[in-house]
């Protein structure tokens, strides 16, 4: 179910239920396997990977219980959810990002909106892949800015556009589809150089509609000489 849901195929949770039951899962209720379904996506929680929409993570399950689903599923293959796995280290991000882009359908991702701070030699963000993949995809290789083409295709063979936070995570920030933008090197480097960049994030959240103003916090005493917010 999980597979068919990163794809945007569709498919019938009941169905599948009722195939367990009449199969690997005979005697067991309705009920007793859609529980077995959350402390799946418990396990997947736990692996900070996706996991299928209509069953939440079950609460409370035991430390035992969900190591050992945990370790039954890394029994199977799961390496088609490493690219959503959140990261800090900028070139598996970037590997990350490629892998999901290439990807025929990519759902809107949930991102994160309190992203972990991953402490360095300098400091960087957990960046979530899915979200960058999904703006970039959305963007189809034009700027969301200026509306131009991608300036060049990048070396992964797409058009190379550049993620932009509008309001930044060293601001607090969401990791969001609804707070980030593709943009063309020019127009990134507006948003963090140029006189008028307050007056072009305005720009942005009037032309992008899925784009939703957030409030700016202060930055934690000690964060502004390790954060390089030109890449956020």
């Amino acid at each position: 179910m999980l597979r068919s849901e990163l794809k945007g195929e569709p498919y019938n949770k009941a169905e599948v239920n009722r195939q367990l039951r009449d199969g690997p899962l005979a005697g067991r209720t309705k009920a007793s396997v859609e529980f077995r379904m959350q402390n799946i996506s418990a396990a997947l929680y736990e692996l900070k990977t996706p996991y299928i929409a209509g069953y939440l993570p079950a609460r409370n399950i035991g430390t035992a219980v969900k190591e050992k689903m945990v370790a039954l599923l890394q029994l199977h293959d799961i390496a088609f959810l490493t690219a959503y796995v959140p990261t800090a280290d900028a070139a598996a991000l970037a590997a990350q990002v490629s892998t999901l882009r290439n990807q025929a359908y990519l759902k809107i991702p949930t991102g994160s909106k309190h992203p972990q701070l991953a402490l360095k030699t300098s400091a960087s963000y957990v960046r979530d892949p899915a979200v960058k993949a999904w703006v970039l995809k959305v963007a189809d290789g034009m700027c969301e800015g200026c509306d131009q083409a991608a300036p060049f295709i990048g070396n992964d063979g797409l058009p190379y556009l550049e993620v932009h936070h509008v309001m930044p995570l060293a601001s607090h920030g969401s990791d969001t589809p609804t707070n980030a933008v593709a943009l063309c090197p020019n127009c990134h480097r507006r948003c963090h150089y140029a006189n008028d960049s307050d007056e072009f994030k305005l720009h942005l959240y009037e032309k992008i509609p899925r784009l939703r103003l957030e409030v700016p916090e202060p930055l934690d005493a000690g964060t502004y000489a390790s954060i390089d917010v030109g890449r956020t």
